[in-house]
């Protein structure tokens, strides 16, 4: 027979295994996974392992201004967390320099890794623009700041577009004929003006002239002609040549347009070298897209829907068109979330419903695209990382 002494103990033992088994069953399991994947990443990077490092994070390899130099800390310093604003995981690298890793954990339970924080660089063009236009980029995440300084996106087309290289002016002054006896000859006048502080090389660009007969418009050989360097605030004439339009000028019967072109490699270099930056753009270029969001059309409409939003059955989705206020939760591998909305546009004419959700705390997460008919609101939900999964709400 056992003392109460050695019962005691068996029952002390006996709650310490079943204690410990609930310790280990309410353990986040994905953290464990994610440092794993975490680990993996540092010592393929610090490796300069680049097909790997793209393998582990795709978005990074369609950002061409992104590049992988030097290292990122030790694999065995990682701490990871889980951020219950947007149920991703956040991989600590290194506190001090803020170097992040995001992770996410799909339907299916399948971890991968979404962004990056302090651990890729921009190109040193790139970096420079993006410093002297304002951007934020200790805010933002390496793959918002590599899209947004691609040549060829939005930001940059802004630029481009809000006269930041406009600062070389054409100006059409006529054209003259003549006949003399070595022959006849007809020119093009024009000046080109340097409205910049900044001294512009003529091997910087080249001017392309188009003629025109006047009456019909039928267009003739364009001629172009090489860059003259140009002082701050100067401006030079320009000659064009063309013999051949003689009687179309006798007669008045020629016009003429004047283009400026310009030969930097890219538009970056461009921007580097001439731009005039106040600090400011960056800003501007916010303002600019919430002004150019189409304004609600409906200010009645009320949702009140659940149904499927990707690997959930049981998203619900409630929108107030008086307040322009809604709110959307979903679960995912057994996480409740929750997320904001807000009126994007709609267009009752075709149906088309574009809802934008951002997290509780402001930040924007993507665009419910789709159309509302018939009390079915379905169509493709987009997040800003280009992840895409389908949806299907009807009315309550």
């Amino acid at each position: 027979m056992k003392s109460d002494g050695n019962m005691k103990t068996s029952k002390f033992l006996v709650l310490l295994v079943a204690f410990c088994a609930i310790m280990l069953c309410g353990c986040d399991a994905n953290k464990g996974k994610v440092k794993e994947l975490a680990n993996q990443f540092v010592a393929v990077y610090n490796d300069g392992d680049k097909a790997v490092v793209y393998d582990l994070l795709p978005a990074a390899k369609t950002c061409e201004n992104l590049l992988i130099s030097g290292s990122i800390g030790q694999a065995d310093g990682i701490n990871v967390e889980k951020d219950d604003s947007t149920g991703n995981y956040i991989a600590t690298i290194n506190e001090l320099k803020q170097q992040r890793l995001v992770f996410t954990v799909d339907s299916v339970g399948g971890i991968q890794m979404i962004d990056a924080y302090g651990v890729f660089h921009l190109d040193s063009i790139s970096n420079e623009i993006a410093l002297k236009a304002g951007v934020p980029v200790k805010k933002l995440s390496d793959i918002e700041i590599g899209k947004l300084m691609d040549s060829e996106g939005d930001f940059i087309s802004y630029l481009k577009q809000n006269k930041q290289t406009n600062f070389l002016w054409a100006n059409n002054g006529g054209y003259s004929w003549s006949r003399t006896s070595s022959g006849v000859n007809v020119t093009m006048i024009f000046t080109i003006s340097n409205n910049s502080s900044n001294s512009v090389s003529g091997k910087d660009y080249y001017v392309i002239v188009t003629t025109q007969q006047k009456s019909t418009g039928s267009a003739f050989p364009t001629k172009t002609i090489d860059g003259i360097d140009l002082a701050p605030n100067e401006m030079r004439e320009f000659n064009a040549s063309e013999p051949s339009l003689y009687n179309y000028a006798k007669e008045r019967d020629l016009s003429y347009t004047v283009d400026i072109k310009y030969r930097s490699e890219s538009i970056l270099s461009f921007l580097l070298n001439y731009g005039r930056f106040s600090g400011d753009e960056y800003d501007d270029y916010q303002k600019s897209l919430q002004k150019s969001e189409t304004a609600v059309s409906g200010d009645k409409l009320t949702l009140n829907l659940k149904g499927q939003l990707g690997g959930s059955d049981d998203a619900v989705f409630t929108y107030d068109g008086k307040t322009d206020e809604g709110e959307v939760t979903f679960t995912v591998s057994g996480q409740n979330n929750v997320r904001k909305l807000k009126m994007g546009s709609y267009d009752k004419t075709t149906d088309k419903l574009v809802m934008k959700e951002y997290f509780t705390k402001g930040d924007y997460v993507g665009d419910f695209d789709g159309t509302w008919k018939d009390g079915v609101y379905q169509g493709v939900f987009t997040n800003t990382k280009g992840g895409k999964v389908d949806f299907k709400l009807v009315e309550k």
